[in-house]
């Protein structure tokens, strides 16, 4: 591998983890169903979700929201609602919205405790003003047959609604697919899709879905709908809602915002124009937008902004919005089910495995391991495992890649320190084997084709224009990189390299599944065990089978006795 430390993958999962000695903060129903209020009118206040202790001592949880229209109060203790055994605090959501206009808001809960393990933790609040059928509906496509886009709007629960889809002109082209109806739900989810048919020329179609029955008066009525079918190009960016991280006082945090052409031509963006307050600018320099929060005037709490892109697109402007949260500077910070494998960001982790731990304010600086054995300190920060330092390979303000020492079983207790200040607590489920595939560059794995010049198998697409490309083929030997398969033998020693004479092999049954089912087929590797050189870091060797048709997203996954790995996917030709 070409790059061997410093991988920087960014995700967020969450997981349940067992208990720990010390007061451990878990949630209950924090599932919402999102919040459905017309405006100037009373919002519900049977909106609540539980707070309770998984672990020893005594929990005491408090909680606030991220904007003022949102106030959760932690009420009284009582027995848990799903287990009257157990003791909970609910946690109940008050909205002031008198003064909110139509839209859709969305909000945090987070509910917190100094004293716990795994606190904070965040609960995400959807409100909906006026509903979530928006005032109309229209659709970009090209003039080619079977192209396709769609949104989704939710109605609430009760009985069933109906929604039905008429078109005035250019044909079926306009369709509605309803979630759950038939039943009686909290909660229905309608998809509405536009979809050119053959032969439909450039130009624009008009048509509507008629909603009847919802419980939210405001959602029954028509809803106009129109298909743009155009020559232009189209903008796609490649988020409409852009969550950015920074802390009070500290510097601005500029991203990317791709922007894709979903339609024929060349697209340009020409412009963008940030809203929301100073904080927010936006700019483009040859056609490459970038978004840049400041936090230099703001206090701690949440932004709300947006980005219109101006184009040559026939949807132009696209609107994207931005929510910023300020956090007030202080200790390091690690996410609520932030502890991940750093191949498959999946939990459980192994022990050996290479992992990445999500927060903010875990580092000053950006610093990678340059020496083996690992260190236990870079740029001022440490990780700490059940209390002993952990071998580092990378550290950021956002992430730190460490190896989890070999000996953890069970639960482990994470923390960071950084110059000193001791960060919160948090749990990582340890599971003897939890292997992960690393991921090259989008869904294609970190594979070398040790028979074709360690050339990688992937296909020639621009994504890949910079890197050797050797596409798989029957008979073919790959070496595909991965993490926490588990205990070894020789065994390994945490932070050092592993040795080459013997090698450290796994021991348990391997195999590599060359598709997603559990049909196979299936090759037995060649060799699964620690890379020699590297701090653990494992490599499979494996042959392809023969037989194997060509594809070039073939699905790739290691199987170590009862336990998969996440999948990744090759290129194979012949």
């Amino acid at each position: 591998m070409t790059v061997r430390y410093g991988l920087v993958f960014i995700t967020f999962l969450a997981a349940a983890f067992p208990a720990v000695a010390a007061p451990t903060l878990r949630l209950a129903g924090t599932d919402l169903r999102p919040v459905w209020v017309q405006q100037g009118a009373a919002a519900p206040t049977n909106v609540l979700f539980e707070a309770y202790n998984s672990g020893d001592g005594n929990l005491s949880p408090q909680a606030r929201g991220s904007h003022t229209w949102l106030q959760p109060a932690v009420e009284a203790a009582r027995a848990c609602s799903f287990d009257a055994s157990k003791t909970c605090r609910p946690v109940r959501l008050g909205f002031n919205t008198a003064s909110l206009t139509p839209g859709t808001y969305q909000g945090l809960v987070t509910v917190t405790d100094p004293e716990a393990v795994d606190a904070p933790q965040s609960v995400r609040v959807t409100l909906y003003v006026n509903g979530n059928v928006p005032a109309r509906l229209d659709f970009y496509l090209p003039p080619t047959a079977r192209a396709t886009d769609a949104v989704t709007v939710q109605t609430p629960g009760g009985p069933p609604p109906t929604l039905r889809a008429t078109t005035q002109s250019g044909g079926n082209w306009l369709a509605v697919s309803s979630s759950g109806l038939g039943s009686f739900q909290f909660l229905y989810t309608h998809r509405v899709g536009a979809t050119v048919q053959s032969g439909q020329a450039a130009g624009n179609y008009d048509g509507s879905v008629a909603i009847t029955n919802s419980t939210f008066a405001g959602d029954n009525r028509a809803l106009p709908v129109t298909l743009h079918v155009t020559e232009a190009p189209i903008a796609r960016p490649s988020t409409l809602l852009l969550q950015l991280r920074v802390v009070q006082g500290g510097a601005a945090v500029e991203v990317p915002l791709p922007v894709a052409n979903g339609g024929n031509g060349t697209l340009t963006v020409s412009g963008a124009t940030a809203s929301g307050g100073a904080w927010l600018t936006a700019s483009v320099t040859d056609g490459a937008v970038k978004v840049k929060a400041d936090p230099t005037s703001l206090s701690s709490g949440f932004y709300d902004g947006a980005v219109a892109l101006a184009s040559n697109a026939a949807n132009t402007p696209v609107s994207v919005a931005v929510q910023l949260e300020v956090q007030a500077s202080g200790a390091p910070l690690a996410d609520f089910g932030g502890v991940v494998d750093a191949a498959s960001f999946d939990s459980p982790v192994a022990g050996g495995a290479l992992v990445s731990l999500f927060g903010s304010q875990l580092a000053t600086a950006v610093a990678q391991a340059t020496a083996i054995p690992l260190p236990t300190a870079l740029s001022d920060t440490s990780v700490l495992v059940n209390n002993v330092p952990a071998p580092l390979i990378f550290v950021s303000p956002g992430q730190i890649n460490f190896q989890m020492p070999w000996n953890v079983s069970g639960t482990a207790v994470v923390r960071v320190e950084r110059q000193g200040q001791r960060g919160n607590t948090v749990s990582a489920a340890i599971a003897r084997r939890a292997p992960g595939l690393f991921v090259l560059r989008g869904t294609y794995g970190a594979v070398q084709n040790a028979s074709r010049g360690s050339g990688f198998p992937v296909p020639d697409i621009p994504l890949f224009a910079d890197i050797a490309k050797a596409p798989a083929r029957p008979g073919d030997v790959l070496i595909i990189y991965a993490s926490g398969a588990g205990p070894v033998n020789p065994a390994a020693t945490t932070g050092a390299a592993s040795g080459a004479d013997p090698l450290s092999t796994v021991s348990d049954p391997p195999r590599v599944a060359f598709g997603r089912g559990i049909a196979g087929p299936f090759a037995v590797p060649l060799f699964v065990g620690l890379t020699p050189g590297f701090v653990g870091l494992y490599q499979i060797n494996v042959q392809v089978p023969a037989g194997l048709p060509v594809n070039p997203r073939t699905p790739v996954r290691l199987d170590i006795g009862n336990v998969a790995s996440n999948i990744v996917e090759i290129a194979v030709d012949r």
